[in-house]
């Protein structure tokens, strides 16, 4: 069974200006590629599209759901790793920081947050098409790896990182998406 991750196209506004940003003009031509290669996988009618609470995902989901006729379900597992009691200004440094931390180092929230990812990535039975984030797809990717390290993958807006769950429900990296060129948003 197939699990595609997709990490939302470009945002129209930095972790330190908005909690919730759309996509930026090149988001959304970007959310329009991914969608095109998406539609030639031959079995692309036979997916469950997925997207994170988040505008930015939520809005990279949307022409695949048009083309392909399917609605996306929300679901707030795969949103963005939690960040309680840090302010939108401190945001920013907060995660550097996280970026260079180990998994087992995370605090309660956000090794619940992973923890609970992993859990609906097992509990998964037909294939299905996440749209993300960076530091969700990075969590699933450090898993499947056994690496301690949060992040371990540099995902591209758009990138497409494949997964695979066997009849035994083992789940893993068939390969990477694009890797990221630019700036993190």
């Amino acid at each position: 069974m197939k699990i595609i991750l997709i990490r939302h196209g470009e945002a129209a506004s930095s972790w330190e200006k908005s909690a919730d940003p759309g996509l930026s003009d090149l988001g959304k031509a970007q959310a329009e590629e991914c969608s095109n290669k998406l539609l030639k996988l031959k079995d692309i009618n036979s997916f469950r599209l997925v997207s994170s609470p988040l505008s930015r995902a939520k809005e990279t989901s949307k022409p695949l759901s048009k083309k392909i006729n399917i609605p996306v379900s929300i679901n707030p597992l795969f949103a963005e790793i939690p960040s309680p009691g840090i302010n939108l200004s401190e945001r920013k440094e907060w995660l550097q920081k996280i970026f260079k931390m180990k998994i087992s180092d995370l605090e309660a929230p956000q090794k619940k947050w992973k923890n609970s990812i992993i859990a609906e990535l097992e509990n998964l039975e037909k294939p299905t098409i996440i749209f993300s984030h960076f530091m969700v797809i990075n969590i699933i990717v450090s898993y499947l790896k056994e690496s301690d390290l949060i992040v371990s993958f540099y995902p591209d807006n758009c990138s497409i990182t494949n997964l695979s769950k066997n009849s035994k429900g083992e789940i893993e990296l068939i390969n990477l998406g694009s890797e990221l060129q630019t700036e993190l948003n």
